[in-house]
This record gives structure tokens, sequence and C-alpha cells, in this order.
């Protein structure tokens, strides 16, 4: 399936009937890593699961324009799936890159986010100095060759065969390009006004103190995944769908229910 957003193609995979449930993938990832993982058939039992190809990945269009990847472009293109399907309002998992997206389409258009899950990444803005946005286009400038594409995964935890299919599945100009555009971390937390819920894997970059007391002080309910570095974070469907799955369960109410 796909939509058109701003001119371009947005891919994304639906199935299962129900409340609706946006998964938003990772970088260099797909909609289809969420069956992969075994999250989507699962999920697909309780849940209209609608798993959209980020812009630059799987099937959707993947231009080489850092500024086509800013977060109010990205969340423009989940809005316009969710017209595409017919969907008012839905709960958003974003895992890691997804995550930030998840909360910007909170930040941007709150009507259509009943909850957010945001794994493996934190929707904090970037501070002046923390040095964030600096590693950020280090990674991007990295990611220009394959060498340094398979390096960036390795060390993100990937087994070596799931960087093998990113390899084949993937386009690294655009993927450069989307972290580019992504560098400037664009959610304000205090902005987003759905329930939320934070994970973590404890072995990747856990919790840090300040983290813990905006959470509090935003009611965010925050989770870690023991023993598990970024990529197990995903990989584990089993460990996060215990997590997340009551999460999930609790806010259901607050999005229409819809049907294939």
């Amino acid at each position: 399936m796909s939509a058109r957003s701003s001119g371009l193609n947005i891919s994304y995979r639906a199935e299962g009937t129900g409340t609706p449930l946006v998964l938003l993938h990772g970088w260099s990832r797909w909609a289809d890593t969420w069956w992969d993982a075994g999250y989507g058939e699962t999920l697909a039992d309780d849940y209209r699961v609608i798993a959209i190809d980020r812009l630059g990945h799987g099937q959707s269009d993947k231009p080489h324009d850092p500024l086509l990847y800013a977060e109010d472009a990205i969340a423009s293109h989940i809005v316009a799936v969710l017209t595409a399907e017919r969907v008012d309002c839905a709960l958003v998992w974003g895992f890691s890159m997804g995550a930030v997206d998840a909360a910007s389409l909170a930040v941007l258009h709150p009507r259509h986010v009943a909850a957010v899950v945001c794994g493996g990444d934190t929707p904090i803005p970037s501070r002046h100095g923390d040095g964030r946005r600096e590693q950020h286009l280090a990674m991007a400038e990295s990611v220009g060759d394959v060498e340094g594409f398979a390096g960036l995964l390795d060390r993100l935890g990937m087994p070596q065969e799931a960087i093998a299919e990113s390899l084949a599945h993937n386009d690294s100009a655009a993927l450069a390009a989307a972290m580019i555009g992504g560098a400037d971390r664009f959610p304000a937390i205090a902005s987003v006004q759905a329930p939320s819920l934070w994970y973590e894997g404890s072995d990747d970059h856990p919790f840090t103190p300040e983290d813990l007391q905006l959470a509090a002080r935003f009611d965010v309910e925050t989770c870690l995944i023991p023993g598990a570095d970024h990529a197990a974070a995903f990989r584990r469907a089993d460990d996060v769908l215990r997590i997340v799955r009551p999460f999930l369960n609790a806010h259901r109410s607050r999005a229409p229910l819809t049907s294939a």
C-alpha cells in the first residue's frame, strides 16, 4: 500500500482490525521488520496495525536531499498514511529514529495521537553543547559508503545476517540524508499531551537521572529491557511486548475503532 505526501510516495503495510496502531521503524529498517521480529502478526490479532516505511527506507521514495527529512515533513507523511487509511486518531509506537518521529507527530498533530510509545530513544531535544547534534552528523558522514554503514550497524549490535539484509535493501546516500535531516532533534516533551511510555535496553544508553526527572515531571512511564543493547531492545519482541502491550491496552479506548 502507499500514500502520496508532498509529491512523494510513502509505502506502508496494514493488517488486522480494530483500534489503529501505527508502527514507526528505526533508521535503516523498514515496515516488514516489525513482522520479522515477531510484533506485527501478534499485534494484528487485536489492532489495525499500520507500519510505515519512513521516507528513504523500504519501498518509500529515497531522495538524497536532507531538507526533505526534517521532522515536520516526516510527521506530515504519517498523517498522509492515516488519511489514506481513514484513521483520525491512533496509538503510535516508534523505535529509535521512529521514537523521535512518534513524538514529533504528537507535538505537531496532537489530535491524531491517542498515546505514544518511544523505544530505544528518548524524545528529548538536543541541548546546546551536549554534543548529540555533532555526533549525529559525524555518524551520517560515516555511513556514506558500504564499509561505514556496516560498521555502524555492527556497533549498534545488529547481527551479521541483518546487516547483510540492510545493505541489500538500502540506499546509503538516502540513509545519510535522513540522518542529517534529523540531526536537530525536534520533539519537545512538554508539548506531548498524549500518555507516553519510554523504554530502553539496559546495555544501550539507559535513562539518565535527568531523563527520569523529566519523565516523572510529565507523567511518562519508563522501563528498561534487562541485558539488551540497542538492537536487542527491538529483537526481543516477547520481552518488549510484556512491557508495551499493557500500556497499549490501557489507552486503546482513546482511539476510535476502524476496520480493514
